[in-house]
């Protein structure tokens, strides 16, 4: 399912709900059929009553066992047929839901990775969480739902089926329905700020959870155990404090829904046997009333209770996909791509301003022009917003203002798969995907051979760990890339942008966990790299590196500073750091 599948109108910023809505508009005819079904199990319901009343008006008065004999038969093969129905219905929608549950979540996942970078919330646990909250929403499709829905209108057949048999008695389940419907709208308002709050914090602490297992090698060196252990302990209490609400009006209700049931079998039971006295009512009529009035208050009114509950989260959880679809995306739904046979490798910036969530730094470049075939390194302190622009050049942030074009081509017009093939772009925080080596090389390639990969391995060092390894290429990358170290990680995202050869490499501090032969390798690599035509734009704080470029760029407070030929750049910045007045020798302490 994709975002062109949904309705017209909704391709932009669909609802979360009508996502739902158009995976089950897709399986009608599967809901069809069980509706069907229901009003046969209903209506086989209906005969039990109808058995029970000729027994007992009929056969016991006269005993009349040939009729008793008939009846039965009759009966049991009606309830064979019951059986297998309600086995094939529940069959069929858990069937049919498990390709909803599969069919939505690939929407969502997809969507999810569609989300821009910068646009992404900060805590990728709580997304997380937030994401998974289409399950809540997938459990309200189970068969116990489905079948409430469908059951409700036979509650108002049965009641008139009581009035047919029993004439004024079937006031009771007449009033006792739409007052159990009035406690349940009642309840569901008391619960929904509540159960929205626990969402809530469920989703922080799955937040939670995820930031202290990765980040369990800085806990454990900075002794901060019992810091997480209190923000956790922290959010259970915050969670608790929502939930205890809602299980406390969750049990009342239970007890309500259950008082109501039986209040109305007893009225019903008391008012019958009263018309049974006076002689307006048999007996059989009044049992098979009682029986119908059981499948009114019984499967019906104890359904809602957990309904209810689930509806709370549901609600709560459609409203945090709604939040996270309307997230901007990487491409804007309907929006036409750019395929052209070659992008050429120059970057142009025009009016650009980029400022992080709830910063008041950022980027600001009025004009940056970068031609095919210069090899620049962009460089200044830490926080001048050299990774930001790095970033904004690869298309992996959108400007909030002006324009980043490659090749004379705006970024984002440029189809994804064009873009990342003419574009290389290795991050400062590398991270590797669990699977194996082979494929964290081959991620967007997959089609180079095993000597295309070895002669890449060998040329930046990597042979000696492949070779140690009894699997070779395919030894077992966990997740984050653990299990190595950071300069094999480096190496190993380097190895794939080697392997991908594009005409545009973006690399930010490429040796930063790098020795010097390994720095060493890859210099050499981007040198045979850096042919006429292709271009290289790298983020650096190594001397040794700017050996590679012809410009330098420096930032400072996100703007440009600097910009030049190599030599006349780094001149230029180390009188300015000379001329910066020096800050006085602290005093030394005296005995």
């Amino acid at each position: 399912m994709n975002i062109a599948n949904l309705a017209p109108g909704e391709q932009e910023n669909p609802s979360a709900l009508s996502v739902f809505r158009r995976s089950l508009f897709r399986r009608k005819e599967v809901f069809v059929s069980t509706v069907v079904a229901t009003v046969v199990v209903n209506v086989i319901a209906l005969a039990t009553s109808l058995y029970s009343m000729q027994v007992y008006d009929r056969v016991i008065p006269r005993s009349g066992f040939a009729t008793l004999w008939v009846l039965t038969v009759g009966i049991l093969f009606a309830l064979l047929l019951d059986f297998g129905l309600r086995t094939t219905r529940a069959l069929m929608i858990e069937r049919e839901a498990a390709k909803i549950d599969a069919e939505v979540s690939e929407y969502f996942f997809a969507r999810a990775q569609a989300i821009r970078l910068d646009a992404r919330p900060p805590g990728v646990g709580t997304m997380a969480g937030q994401l998974r909250g289409w399950e809540q929403v997938r459990s309200l499709l189970s068969s116990g739902f489905i079948f409430l829905l469908t059951d409700l209108p036979f509650a108002i057949f049965f009641i008139v089926v009581i009035s047919w048999l029993g004439g004024v008695i079937a006031l009771v389940p007449l009033a006792f329905l739409p007052v159990a419907l009035v406690f349940g709208l009642i309840f569901a308002r008391l619960i929904r700020a509540d159960t929205a709050k626990a969402q809530l914090s469920g989703n922080r602490k799955n937040g939670l959870l995820v930031e202290s297992l990765d980040a369990a090698e800085t806990v454990k060196a900075n002794g901060g155990s019992w810091f997480m252990l209190e923000r956790w302990t922290r959010q259970l209490d915050e969670i608790q404090l929502h939930e205890d609400p809602v299980k406390r009006w969750s049990s009342i209700a239970t007890s309500t829904f259950s008082l109501l049931q039986q209040i109305a079998y007893v009225l019903l039971v008391a008012w019958g046997a009263v018309r049974v006295a006076q002689g307006e009512l048999t007996m059989g009529a009044l049992i098979a009333c009682t029986i119908l009035a059981g499948r009114i208050n019984g499967p019906l009114v104890a359904q809602l209770p957990g309904f209810l509950v689930q509806w709370g989260y549901a609600r709560s959880s459609l409203k945090s996909l709604d939040d996270m679809l309307a997230l901007p995306l990487d491409r804007p739904a309907g929006a036409t791509s750019l395929r052209p046979d070659r992008v050429e490798p120059s970057v142009q910036l025009d009016n650009v301003r980029f400022t992080y969530p709830g910063s008041r730094s950022g980027i600001e470049i009025p004009a940056l022009q970068i031609s095919a075939g210069e090899r620049v390194a962009i460089i200044g302190g830490v926080g001048s917003g050299k990774s930001t622009l790095l970033r904004l050049m690869s298309g992996m942030f959108a400007p909030a203002t002006g324009e980043v074009t490659l090749g004379g081509l705006d970024i984002a017009q440029i189809a994804p798969d064009i873009l990342r093939r003419d574009l290389g772009y290795v991050p400062q925080d590398m991270r590797m995907l669990n699977g194996t080596l082979r494929e964290n090389l081959l991620l967007g390639l997959g089609d180079r051979n095993d000597a295309a990969i070895m002669a890449v391995i060998e040329e930046l060092g990597l042979a000696p760990m492949i070779a140690s390894h009894p699997r070779g290429l395919d030894l077992p990358i966990a997740e984050g890339g653990r299990g190595l170290s950071g300069g094999q990680r480096t190496l190993a995202h380097l190895a794939r942008t080697f392997l991908a050869d594009p005409d545009l490499l973006l690399l930010d501090e490429p040796t930063a966990n790098l020795d010097e032969a390994a720095e060493a390798r890859v210099l050499e690599g981007l040198k045979k790299r850096a042919a006429p035509g292709k271009t290289l734009i790298l983020v650096t704080h190594r001397m040794r590196l700017l050996s590679l470029s012809d410009r330098v760029i420096v930032l400072q407070n996100g703007r440009v500073a600097l910009d030049g030929e190599t030599d006349k750049v780094m001149a230029a910045f180390r009188d300015a750091v000379s001329a910066r007045p020096s800050r006085p020798a602290p005093k030394q302490a005296t005995a």
